[in-house]
């Protein structure tokens, strides 16, 4: 199942599928997991450094920027022009 998904999403332009929507999914589970581990082992709440929440941070942003380039080409390219003609009543 997993290498199906990843199969897809490196060979199609299927755009229910996003390797940016997926990298960032798997950033903030890697930080918040990585987190809750260090935190347990010794037993007392971590704080997350600064470079952390910035790479995280970009991660996002730039998924975000990228949905809305995408989102904006799309809508750009796929408008139609449609022309009425008038006909004439038969008589």
């Amino acid at each position: 199942m997993m290498k199906e998904f990843f199969l897809k999403m490196l060979s199609s332009v299927d755009p229910t599928i996003s390797s940016t929507r997926f990298l960032s999914i798997v950033t903030v589970l890697t930080v918040l997991y990585s987190w809750l581990w260090v935190s347990i082992y010794r037993q007392e709440i971590q704080d997350i450094p600064t470079g952390v929440w910035t790479f995280v941070g970009i991660v996002i942003t730039g998924g975000i920027f990228r949905g809305f380039s995408e989102n904006k080409n799309t809508s750009s390219s796929s408008t139609t022009t449609t022309t009425e003609t008038k006909s004439e009543p038969k008589e």
